[in-house]
């Protein structure tokens, strides 16, 4: 116990740096390779190849594929925007959370969420880099001294990673002026116009995203919530409980903003054609989410300070029995498909 209580705050950290590195390079070894699954049709830009996927991470993977070739330091890539993005959520909480609750928070997102096999697995995809992402706009819509052009910008990297995360726009609601409207909208489009350009190739049609042109749509009418949330295959609070609890905390320090974002995305999701999100590990299309339920998974660690919880008792009786479940399951579910 004094031990645990002792470690560090770098020290937990660079723990979870080794755990991504180390679960990176064991799955590439395990598979003999590092794209597959949707990750081609993501990978498939860099080939100068059209597809219906955002353009955003390849955008993001250019520099190594340009320097390498290498599926390998393609993942590489990834992993580091995932430690990165972990670095950058800590740094956030912190604002708002005394150092044991942030860093508590963050093992907890980075161990027992999806977070961990997206962010150091199955990374040739666009779920880390959305978080990534939406770590960032977080990151500068909270800073005290705002720069507008930039939350634009960030907003539009959101968005060229995966557009249904635009969703997160609803943060700007009470900041949004005459004064910051026009860098906003200017930081974004110039992010977004990628994306933009890609579905004019993809679909010829640079409004529209051919998802919607290929058949697959929304039925906002018969959204399949429970499913979503709790179905067998991959319900995210089922899976991932931690999401609950994260939401609860948003609902008990009334972080209504926050919680409308999540509960958007849970609409939209539920709402898509394929809503099952495929082979997906937990509810993968959630894991841009976990930023915002970061916070509420920080005011319930918070509180439980109040009954003298010390570092030590989070690690033993939350974040490593939860993370250890997290590994099994996603053991289970690599062995399964």
């Amino acid at each position: 116990m004094k031990l645990l209580n002792r470690l560090s705050p770098l020290s937990i950290f660079l723990c979870i740096c080794a755990v991504y590195i180390a679960g990176y390079f064991a799955h590439a070894l395990y598979l003999h390779k590092t794209v597959y699954g949707d990750g081609i049709y993501y990978y498939a830009w860099l080939r100068s190849e059209r597809s219906k996927f955002s353009v955003g991470p390849a955008l993001f993977w250019t520099p190594a594929y340009i320097l390498t070739h290498n599926q390998i330091a393609v993942g590489v890539s990834t992993v580091c925007a995932s430690v990165f993005s972990l670095l950058l959520l800590w740094n956030l909480l912190q604002k708002y959370f005394n150092k044991t609750v942030s860093i508590m928070t963050v093992a907890a997102v980075a161990g027992t969420t999806n977070m961990l096999f997206y962010g150091s697995l199955d990374v040739v995809n666009s779920h880390a880099l959305t978080f990534f992402a939406a770590t960032v706009f977080l990151s500068l819509l909270y800073m005290k001294q705002k720069q507008w052009f930039a939350i634009g910008a960030a907003l539009g990297l959101i968005g060229l990673m995966r557009a249904q995360d635009l969703i997160y726009c609803l943060l700007l609601l009470p900041f949004i002026s005459k004064k910051n409207v026009l860098p906003v909208c200017t930081g974004f489009l110039l992010f977004f116009l990628p994306q933009l350009v890609a579905w004019q190739l993809a679909s010829g049609k640079f409004w529209i995203s051919p998802y919607l042109t290929g058949g697959e749509g929304f039925n906002f009418l018969r959204p399949h919530i429970s499913g979503v949330l709790f179905g067998l295959q991959n319900g995210l609070f089922l899976w991932t409980p931690i999401t609950l609890l994260a939401a609860a905390g948003l609902v008990i320090k009334k972080r209504f903003l926050l919680l409308s974002v999540f509960f958007l995305e849970i609409f939209v999701v539920a709402s898509w054609s394929t809503w099952w999100q495929g082979a997906s590990y937990s509810g993968r299309m959630f894991v841009s989410s976990l930023p915002v339920l970061s916070f509420g998974i920080a005011e319930i660690f918070s509180r439980l300070t109040r009954y003298k919880w010390t570092q030590a008792y989070f690690l033993l009786t939350l974040v490593i029995p939860l993370s250890v479940i997290n590994a099994i399951n996603i053991m289970y579910f690599l062995l399964r498909t």
